[in-house]
């Protein structure tokens, strides 16, 4: 099983609150934990639990995986995903077989 980095979390976390222009003290109370506990988080010396981490995810509007993994999402991907998924599966193969082509081809030109 793969081990916390929790020093890059920390420093995800301290560019998401700073991002959002929010002070470590606003950040305790609204999560309702000290303002210490806070500074050693974004610093790497304190461990998160999971549900910190989902309170963090939530108000940092952030996903658990980007805090964790620092994998974003791609909005395109999601939305292309959910539109994929309702069409019918002859329309699902030939846009899939449609991708196939273009890969093929970009190789090529390499």
């Amino acid at each position: 099983m793969k081990q916390l980095d929790y020093k890059k979390i920390g420093i995800r976390l301290r560019n998401a609150r700073e991002y959002l222009g929010l002070t470590q003290l606003q950040v305790a109370q609204i999560l309702n934990i000290g303002r210490d506990a806070i500074l050693r988080i974004e610093n790497g010396n304190r461990k998160i639990d999971a549900n910190e981490l989902m309170n963090f995810s939530k108000l940092y509007n952030i996903s658990m995986d980007e805090l964790v993994n620092n994998t974003k999402i791609d909005e395109h991907e999601v939305a292309f995903a959910r539109g994929f998924k309702k069409l019918s599966e002859k329309d699902k193969k030939e846009i899939l077989n449609l991708i196939k082509l273009k890969n093929e081809y970009k190789s090529k030109e390499k």
